[in-house]
C-alpha cells in the first residue's frame, strides 16, 4: 500500500507542477523576447540618435544666441551701440553697467520681467559663459569692460522641449530596463516559487489524503483476507465510512459471513455424511447376528428335556432376559438405519405455519402455546423433513418435564423465517451446549443422542441455522432460522 500512496502522491504533484512549469517557461520566454525586442541594439541606436539631434537643435539654437551677442557686443566696444544689428526677434538681451544697473535691453518693448537677469558670478572677459540655463531657456553671458555685462536669452521652442522630454525619458526607461533585467528574471522566478509553492504542497496534501482514505480500507481488506485464509472467520473489516468505500467494507464483510455459513454447513454435512457411514455400518454388523442369536437361544430352550425345574425356569428367564436386550439392538439398529438412510430432500412451496399446526395437533394431550406470524411467505421446504424436524424438538421440550410449558412460534424477518422452540424444562448445563448437536451425544438415560443431529443436518440442508440457548432452571430455546428464496443445497450422498 505504501506503493501506491506514493504513486497517489507523485501523481497529484506531476499534475500540480507540469501545468506550472508550462506557465513558467512561458512567462520566461514571453519576458525574454519582450525585453530582447526593448532592449535591441537598434533601439539603442535610435535612442542615442534622437539624443545626438536634441542636443545638436539645442547647440543651434544656443549658437544663434551667441552670435547675437558677439554681434551686440562687438558696436557696443566701439561705441556704436545704433549701428549693432537687431537681435533675433527670440532672442531676449539685457546690458548691465558696473553697478549692476540695467543700461539697456533689446527688444525695447520687453518688460523687465521679460529681462535675463545679471549673473552673480563672475565671469571672464569677452567670453561666452553660460549664465543658468535650464529646459525653458538657454541663458549666456558676455563680460564687457568696467564690469559692464551682457546677458542674452531664448526660450526653448515648445515642440523641442516636448521632444528632449521624450527622449530623455525614454533613455532613462532604456538604462532602467537594461540594469533591471536580471532583477527581472529573478523576480519572476521568486513570484512563481511564492505561488506555486503552496499550491504544491496543498497538491501533495491533498494527495496523501486521498491515497490514506482510499488505501486504508484496502489494508483493512488485505488485512481481512489474509486473516481469513488463515482461519479466523470471526474477522471483520472496519466500516470507516458511509461511501462506497465503506459499502466495499460492508460486502467483504457480508461475504465472508456468507462464506464462514457456508463452510459451517460444509462442515456439518461432512460430519453428518461420516456419522451416517458409521450409523450405517453399527447398523449392519449389529442386525446380522441378532437373529441367529434369537434363534439359537430359542433352540436352546426348546431343546431341554430334563426335569429340573429350577433350571428349567433358570433358561426360561434367560431366554427372556436375552430376547428382550434383543429388541432393544433391534430398536438400536433401527434408529441407525434411520439416522444412515435420511431421505433425499423433495422441497416443494408451502406455508410453515400450515406444517406447526399440524404438529401441534399430535400433541393434544399437553397444552402448547403457537404465536404464529401471518405475514410469512410461501416457501420452498421438504414437508416431511421439516415435520422431522419439529416433532424432535418437540418431543426434546416435553420429555425434559412433564410441567414444563412449551412454546411454538414464527416470525419473518427481512429475507429469512424464524422457527423457535421454547421450554420452560430445566434446562441444559452450559458444558452441555457446544456438543447438544453431535450425534450420539445426548444427557438422556433412553435414546442415542441422533434427534438433535438430525435436525441440524435437514436445517442445515435446506441452506438456514439452528442455535439453542438455555438456563438452568429457567429453560431452553431452540431457533431455527430459514432463508426465504434460498435453493436448497444437494443432500451428501448416503
Amino acid at each position: 500500500m505504501k506503493r501506491l500512496r506514493s504513486k497517489f502522491i507523485l501523481t497529484f504533484a506531476l499534475l500540480t507542477l507540469l501545468p506550472a512549469v508550462t506557465v513558467a517557461w512561458l512567462a520566461k520566454n514571453l519576458l525574454d523576447k519582450a525585453l530582447a525586442i526593448g532592449l535591441h541594439s537598434q533601439t539603442a541606436e535610435g535612442l542615442n540618435a534622437a539624443l545626438e539631434a536634441v542636443q545638436q537643435l539645442t547647440q543651434q539654437e544656443r549658437a544663434a544666441l551667441g552670435r547675437d551677442l558677439q554681434q551686440v557686443a562687438a558696436a557696443l566696444r566701439e561705441e556704436n551701440a545704433a549701428a549693432a544689428p537687431s537681435p533675433d526677434p527670440a532672442h531676449c538681451l539685457a546690458l548691465y553697467d558696473g553697478h549692476g544697473n540695467l543700461a539697456r535691453h533689446w527688444p525695447a518693448q520687453a518688460t523687465v520681467q521679460e529681462l535675463p537677469p545679471r549673473p552673480t558670478q563672475p565671469l571672464p572677459l569677452d567670453s561666452l559663459s553660460e549664465a543658468g540655463s535650464d529646459s525653458l531657456a538657454i541663458r549666456l553671458a558676455l563680460a564687457l569692460g568696467e564690469g559692464s555685462v551682457l546677458v542674452g536669452e531664448r526660450q526653448v521652442p515648445e515642440a523641442l522641449r516636448r521632444q528632449t522630454v521624450a527622449v530623455l525619458r525614454a533613455a532613462q526607461f532604456f538604462n532602467i530596463i537594461d540594469l533591471e533585467r536580471t532583477h527581472l528574471q529573478r523576480s519572476l522566478i521568486a513570484v512563481f516559487l511564492a505561488v506555486y509553492a503552496p499550491v504544491l504542497l496543498l497538491s501533495v496534501g491533498l494527495g496523501w489524503y486521498l491515497a490514506t482514505r482510499i488505501t486504508a480500507p484496502l489494508q483493512d481488506l488485505e488485512e481481512g483476507a489474509r486473516r481469513i485464509a488463515q482461519g479466523d472467520w470471526q474477522h471483520r473489516a472496519p466500516v470507516r465510512a458511509g461511501d462506497e468505500i465503506g459499502a466495499m467494507a460492508r460486502a467483504f464483510n457480508t461475504m465472508v459471513e456468507d462464506l464462514r455459513r457456508h463452510q459451517e454447513q460444509v462442515i456439518a454435512l461432512e460430519k453428518m455424511a461420516a456419522w451416517r457411514e458409521i450409523a450405517r455400518v453399527l447398523a449392519h454388523e449389529i442386525k446380522n447376528p441378532l437373529t441367529p442369536v434369537q434363534l439359537l437361544v430359542q433352540q436352546m430352550q426348546d431343546a431341554y428335556r430334563g426335569d429340573d425345574e429350577n433350571y428349567r425356569a433358570t433358561l426360561r428367564e434367560s431366554s427372556g432376559i436375552i430376547n428382550e436386550e434383543i429388541d432393544k439392538l433391534r430398536r438400536l439398529v433401527r434408529e441407525f438405519s434411520d439416522f444412515a438412510r435420511l431421505p433425499e430432500l423433495h422441497p416443494a412451496p408451502a406455508q410453515l405455519n400450515d406444517l406447526v399446526m399440524e404438529v401441534a395437533r399430535l400433541y393434544t394431550q399437553r397444552v402448547l402455546k403457537l404465536e404464529l406470524d401471518q405475514s410469512l411467505p410461501v416457501m420452498i421446504f421438504d414437508w416431511e423433513a421439516m415435520r422431522r424436524v419439529l416433532l424432535n424438538l418437540l418431543e426434546n421440550a416435553l420429555q425434559s418435564s412433564p410441567q414444563a410449558e412449551v412454546t411454538m412460534q414464527t416470525r419473518h424477518a427481512a429475507d429469512e423465517v424464524e422457527i423457535i422452540v421454547a421450554d420452560t424444562g430445566p434446562g441444559i448445563p452450559a458444558e452441555n451446549l457446544p456438543r447438544i448437536f453431535e450425534p450420539y451425544f445426548s444427557t438422556k438415560k433412553s435414546g442415542m443422542g441422533l434427534g438433535l443431529a438430525i435436525v441440524k443436518q435437514i436445517v442445515t440442508e435446506h441452506g438456514g441455522a439452528v442455535t439453542v440457548t438455555s438456563t438452568v432452571g429457567r429453560g431452553t430455546c431452540f431457533q431455527l432460522l430459514l432463508p426465504c428464496a434460498t435453493p436448497v443445497p444437494p443432500s451428501l450422498p448416503n
